[in-house]
């Protein structure tokens, strides 16, 4: 509420102005009184209220003399001023030093008081919501620690000077999982799950699929946790917040939505999840390699970890943004799909919206490598191949995965791609034992192994044909290439 601090020397006159109305009522509260200039100036510096009703002639100091060393002092206060019939020349330098009003005593009433300090109300409504916008570096500085360690933290950086009436405002923080879709304040108020009035402040803020309004209010509410549903999209709710504990009062509200996240499976199975870095890294290896079939059950694998060890809805759109980032990394000239990842309402919806993504990535590169043709069944067999080159695959095999006998695929292959199935396989490999000799410490007969050869001996030999050099000769090369930049 804001407050009212009565000065006046007569006892009784003061008692009346106290009397006169239900001051909370009307969002108001009498922090103080005095009967003298000099004590009401002590309180004023020590309270800054929000109203100072003062009568002008008083023994001392006046009220004049007052109004004149409140101002000095740099504090804000509205001042009514009472005044007699014959006090107008005390009013008009009232004025003149900022007074708000000078009301005349003989007719004082509490429809008079009620009018003026509902002026004054709306004048220190529009200079909080103004000062208020400052609000907004605290959330920007708050959201960016919350993406930088992974959890809220208190905001770090320089303090902002704030108006005194925001550190006493009680704050509730309505966070809805949005995804890309626009929510209003108007749409909560509509539903029922907020007030149409109670907040003075109410501040939207929109990040990563994220909406939440921070609702600044007098009233002192209590602890509250709970959660709604607006239509299709969970809404989490804390109440009895403050300007200190902003931070913790938004983490809280945001892990309502981790239940909604998750679905029916939230909670159900909980452990540790120490593979993350391996899985992550055997993913990119594997999305090097364009294995498409591999990725997508390892993308399972790490959406399951993440679940298993509760992480939070917002650590997993930070994860698929990682895992996104490191893609972009081998896939160039591709962004990050922010919007595809951050947009996504639910933890079901995000794997499958990244495994449509990394597919889409894979078969594209696949294109601009020429490796893909216009014929679906041949195209089926050069996946097949992409993903299984490591095993011992025959030509037999391969006309039995494109239902067609071996001596009609192996026409039809060399048609659409200027070579047999046999020798695009052995490319395959050489193309990937070049990688592995880069890149690895691995010896000869690992990177054979590891490529589908079956003999090094062999390995070796095709691997000089193709290349023009030994894999130790090319590794050697390499090396001094390497060191030349």
């Amino acid at each position: 509420m804001w407050t009212v601090y009565l000065v006046e020397d007569e006892v009784f006159v003061r008692q009346a102005i106290r009397e006169i109305l239900a001051w909370e009522k009307h969002g108001f509260h009498v922090v103080g009184e005095a009967g003298t200039g000099k004590d009401a100036l002590a309180d004023i510096r020590k309270l800054k209220p929000d109203v100072v009703i003062c009568d002008i002639v008083m023994p001392g100091m006046d009220g004049i003399e007052l109004l004149r060393q409140v101002r000095e002092d740099g504090i804000p206060s509205r001042f009514l001023m009472l005044t007699a019939m014959s006090d107008f020349n005390y009013a008009r330098d009232a004025l003149q030093y900022g007074a708000t009003n000078y009301l005349l005593k003989l007719s004082l009433s509490d429809e008079i008081i009620i009018d003026n300090l509902s002026r004054i109300k709306g004048e220190l409504l529009n200079e909080l919501q103004r000062k208020g916008e400052s609000l907004y570096q605290m959330y920007y500085q708050a959201w960016a620690e919350k993406w930088r360690h992974g959890g809220m933290s208190e905001p770090t950086g320089k303090s902002l000077a704030l108006p005194d009436a925001i550190h006493s405002l009680s704050l509730t923080v309505y966070t809805v999982l949005s995804g890309s879709e626009t929510i209003t304040w108007d749409q909560l108020v509509d539903m029922g799950i907020a007030p149409s009035e109670q907040y003075m402040l109410i501040h939207p803020f929109t990040e990563a699929g994220e909406t939440a309004f921070f609702c600044w209010s007098m009233r002192e509410d209590k602890g509250l946790v709970t959660t709604f549903m607006m239509g299709e999209y969970p809404v989490g709710i804390v109440t009895g917040g403050n300007l200190l504990t902003l931070s913790d009062t938004w983490e809280l509200a945001l892990k309502q939505l981790d239940g909604f996240w998750y679905g029916d499976s939230y909670g159900q199975e909980r452990g540790s999840y120490l593979a993350e870095r391996e899985l992550e890294a055997e993913f990119m290896l594997c999305f090097e390699e364009r294995h498409e079939t591999k990725c997508i059950e390892l993308m399972d694998a790490i959406w399951r970890g993440m679940a298993i060890a509760g992480y939070s809805h917002m650590e997993v759109k930070q994860a698929a943004i990682r895992l996104a980032e490191m893609i972009v990394m081998l896939a160039r000239g591709r962004e990050v799909p922010k919007e595809l990842v951050l947009g996504e309402r639910s933890h079901h919806e995000l794997l499958q919206a990244m495994k449509h993504w990394v597919t889409a990535c894979i078969r594209k590169m696949n294109e601009e490598a020429g490796l893909y043709t216009d014929h679906p069944d041949v195209n089926r067999v050069i996946r097949y191949m992409l993903e299984h080159f490591r095993e011992n695959i025959s030509v037999k095999d391969l006309a039995k995965l494109a239902s067609m006998n071996v001596d009609y695929l192996s026409t039809l292959f060399r048609r659409k791609t200027g070579q047999t199935p046999v020798s695009f396989l052995q490319n395959i490999r050489i193309g990937h034992a070049k990688q592995l000799l880069h890149y690895s410490e691995w010896s000869v007969a690992e990177i054979a192994d590891q490529t589908g050869f079956t003999d090094d001996a062999y390995f070796i030999k095709l691997f000089k044909r193709e290349v023009g050099q030994t894999p130790s000769a090319y590794r050697k090369a390499k090396v001094i290439s390497d060191l030349s930049y």
